[in-house]
């Protein structure tokens, strides 16, 4: 079983799929999911190793983008059904403009513990402690896959946190599988970087570990990373139904094995294959939380549209009950039960 990463045009004609391929694609229903990659989508890759989106009767297919922005734009425009988007103002601008996108549930979340988006350094910037780190900052390049989006009010909080501000330091915005590069060369002196590539940096001395950003979302965990719907998606129930509870399911295994323990070692190698990473890169990694119930937390989402606006970035806020459809999810636990 295999794991396929299409290009925009082969998804869209339908090429490939993460299905079981004794599934023919002729019988099972096409869902067209994107993201930025890196090991957050590994219940992707656990449902096809699987076979549990065979099973529901959906075919899988995944593109990548490099940025929240383009993924909203793909997903605002229906050629994609589902993606997980950093929390951007375009988000909410959309919603604004009548278009029917709404966040169902999580596709990474940061909660004590887990957290695979985190703030990196080259070594040269760490301090003794984290108001003398930030203090070093000042100045400093540090990339960010995008401004306008959730991890850069969560940078924000860290460097007010030590009186400074996002206007003390130089944000670059790069993709992040270009943030490796960009710090090996001193283009860049810091990220918050994604995994993979943010242990990848780590491992190879170009940065070192500095924040997790977990003290700045709430204790049950804070989706910088939401499951979005378009509006052709929402209006296939069924199909998006389907696609929610499966999802749901490979959630839980994750959960099982990166919390618990349970097949971790399967999961794992799952995983590795997957990303088209070693075993080993994905065992060293820092874990992503991914709400087992995918449930969303409405004050921390409602915290970063306020943020958007004071930069300036959104015009003015909106009810949430617009964006916000935790209908499916509903749906899936009633259909699964609780976890535990």
């Amino acid at each position: 079983m295999r794991s396929v990463l299409l290009t925009r045009r082969a998804a869209l004609a339908g090429a490939a799929s993460l299905a079981a391929p004794h599934v023919r694609a002729a019988s099972a229903r096409r869902v067209i999911f994107s993201s930025v990659g890196g090991l957050t989508d590994a219940p992707f890759y656990i449902g096809s190793a699987l076979g549990l989106w065979a099973e529901a009767g959906l075919d899988v297919q995944m593109m990548k983008f490099s940025s929240a922005p383009e993924l909203m734009t793909a997903t605002a425009t229906s050629q994609v059904d589902a993606s997980g988007i950093s929390v951007t103002p375009g988000l909410f601008a959309a919603v604004q403009r009548g278009l029917k996108l709404r966040l169902v549930g999580d596709k990474q979340s940061l909660r004590p513990g887990f957290s695979a988006t985190r703030l990196i350094l080259k070594p040269a910037l760490m301090r003794p402690s984290e108001a003398e780190m930030v203090a070093a900052m000042k100045g400093r390049k540090i990339a960010l896959s995008a401004r306008p989006s959730a991890v850069t009010m969560l940078l924000d909080d860290l460097m007010r946190k030590h009186g400074a501000s996002l206007a003390d330091i130089d944000v670059v915005e790069l993709a992040y599988p270009n943030m490796f590069a960009a710090l090996t060369t001193g283009a860049v002196e810091g990220a918050i970087d994604l995994e993979p590539f943010l242990s990848q940096a780590i491992t190879a001395g170009l940065a070192t570990h500095a924040c997790d950003f977990t003290e700045f979302v709430p204790a049950a965990g804070g989706s910088i990373v939401p499951l979005v719907y378009s509006e052709g998606f929402i209006a296939d129930r069924g199909r998006a139904q389907d696609f929610m509870t499966c999802y749901m399911r490979c959630v839980r295994l994750y959960n099982d094995a990166f919390v618990h323990g349970k097949d971790r070692e399967r999961m794992i190698a799952i995983t590795a294959k997957g990303a088209g990473i070693d075993e080993a890169a994905v065992r060293a990694s820092y874990p992503a939380g991914l709400d087992p119930d995918q449930q969303l937390d409405r004050g921390f989402i409602d915290r970063l549209q306020r943020f958007f606006v004071r930069q300036k970035m959104l015009a003015q806020t909106i009810d949430l009950d617009g964006i916000i459809d935790t209908s499916f999810a509903e749906a899936a636990r009633a259909a699964l039960g609780p976890y535990v």
